[in-house]
């Protein structure tokens, strides 16, 4: 693989890990925070105000910030059965249009995450919740993810046309 291709991949390998990593922390901060929720409101008879409200807003960021490492291994959905019947050439080809749906995808998530994290800000909308957090930020995590996304499939898109993809076909269980 050349150079650029190369750095290309290993550049969104970091970024997936990264955002995996990260997500793995956001489902163990939203372990905590619902657990705190539950032992205030059931046994100390007290419930913490604004609990729901933050563990919705850290799904959406595990989520996106996950996505791109659960493509990159191959732990993301998938339709495997028109690949069951594919040879070794059509199974890179069915990649190669997965791979730019996802990069479509991201795009259009990128583009409209923006738009609204832009308009919140200019706005200055905060949540209606008990957070009053401001939501521009829950809101930047779309396009954050996206960008994680988009560097990761076209990274697989790049190498589905190069032959050196590998068949993720178990779901990254080898």
């Amino acid at each position: 693989m050349p150079l650029p291709l190369r750095l290309l991949d290993g550049a969104a390998t970091a970024l997936s890990r990264t955002g995996g990593a990260l997500s793995v922390l956001l489902i163990v901060i939203v372990l905590g925070l619902t657990t705190a929720g539950v032992v205030a409101r059931y046994v100390v008879g007290h419930p913490l105000e604004g609990i729901d409200e933050a563990c919705g807003y850290l799904v959406v960021a595990m989520v996106m910030a996950g996505a791109a490492e659960a493509l990159r291994t191959g732990h993301h959905i998938r339709i495997d059965l028109i690949m069951g019947f594919a040879g070794p050439r059509g199974r890179r080809w069915l990649d190669a249009w997965a791979h730019l749906a996802v990069l479509v995808f991201a795009v259009l998530l990128f583009r409209t995450g923006w738009h609204s994290a832009l308009f919140s800000y200019e706005f200055e909308a905060y949540s209606s919740g008990q957070l009053e957090l401001p939501l521009w930020i829950p809101q930047a995590t779309l396009p954050a993810g996206a960008v994680l996304l988009g560097i990761t499939a076209l990274a697989r898109l790049i190498r589905s046309f190069t032959g050196d993809l590998p068949d993720d076909r178990t779901g990254g269980h080898r």
